[in-house]
């Protein structure tokens, strides 16, 4: 297989600049792809090109990679990004597309999804649906969390590493695996005269003002009228206490266009050199009855 190269893109959208990658096919779908928390548009690296015919768009979402931080008196809440998600694909004028994320970026794509019900084709989600968690936090502590942190991370040096390698390590140390390290990298990382400084806005560690509810989580799924697919890590019986039991379980029910498959492989599976090339086949063959 010819793998095709790549080419950078950029969006103004209301004074945030959002950078991108662009795998340009040659007359297949559209895909707009959303990475996951602290990884960058190279988070599709791996799958873009085994994606062709269909083109693939994959963002840096803001705070990401080489896009913009979000202003001073914003936030990094799970729906902050709509609007612009929304604005980039009007200046793409795509009347379809696909919406395909990873993690947080399925999270963001299925809220996308609904937002966006006539206008897109299909959904996918990789290792990633709505938190089914926070049912369990309190409503009050978690805005306490909130102010709490949008301080804190307000007020945070930039982060500089030595060598790539004391980036790898720092982000295994917060449960990633070592090949997406290396593989993201490249986006995450500005050479300066201090040494590597992290692009990665440092409140995206902060906690969120609030979460999705059940029924909120509800009519967001049951408003999504495209058909879906879910690839997750790990085998399709969970442990009892695995907490992506009971968010498969609710998708299930509330997204009935719903598809899902279980590969053994890590969260970010879809970076694996050897599962890239799969995953991207099985897309290719949902997409086909999407198009």
């Amino acid at each position: 297989m010819v793998l095709i190269a790549h080419k950078e893109l950029s969006f103004k959208v209301q004074e945030l600049t959002y950078a991108a990658m662009e795998w340009p096919g040659d007359g297949g779908l559209t895909i707009l792809a959303l990475h996951g928390w602290l990884d960058n548009a190279l988070s599709f690296c791996k799958m873009a090109p085994y994606l062709a015919p269909h083109r693939v768009i994959s963002i840096d979402m803001s705070g990401h990679g080489l896009s913009s931080w979000r202003s001073a008196d914003a936030t990094y809440n799970l729906w902050d990004d709509l609007p612009q998600l929304v604005e980039i694909l009007d200046q793409l004028n795509l009347d379809r597309v696909v919406l395909m994320g990873h993690s947080r970026g399925a999270a963001i794509a299925v809220l996308l999804a609904g937002v966006l019900s006539e206008r897109v084709q299909a959904l996918i989600m990789i290792d990633g649906l709505l938190a089914t968690f926070v049912d369990q936090r309190n409503a009050l502590q978690q805005l306490k969390n909130f102010i709490r942190d949008k301080r804190k991370y307000s007020q945070r040096d930039d982060r500089y590493f030595h060598s790539e390698a004391e980036f790898i390590a720092r982000r295994c140390s917060y449960g990633f695996d070592e090949n997406s390290a290396r593989l993201l990298a490249p986006r995450a990382l500005e050479l300066t005269t201090l040494g590597l400084r992290l692009r990665s806005d440092p409140r995206l560690f902060g906690a969120s003002a609030n979460g999705f509810r059940q029924q909120q989580r509800r009519d967001i799924y049951c408003g999504i009228a495209a058909p879906a697919l879910g690839i997750f890590a790990g085998t399709d019986e969970p442990s009892p206490n695995d907490y992506r039991k009971a968010m498969l379980r609710e998708a299930k029910t509330d997204l009935p266009n719903l598809q899902t498959e279980h590969y053994l492989g890590t969260h970010h599976l879809h970076m694996d050199n050897s599962l890239a090339p799969e995953l991207a086949n099985r897309c290719k063959v949902f997409l086909s009855f999407c198009a």
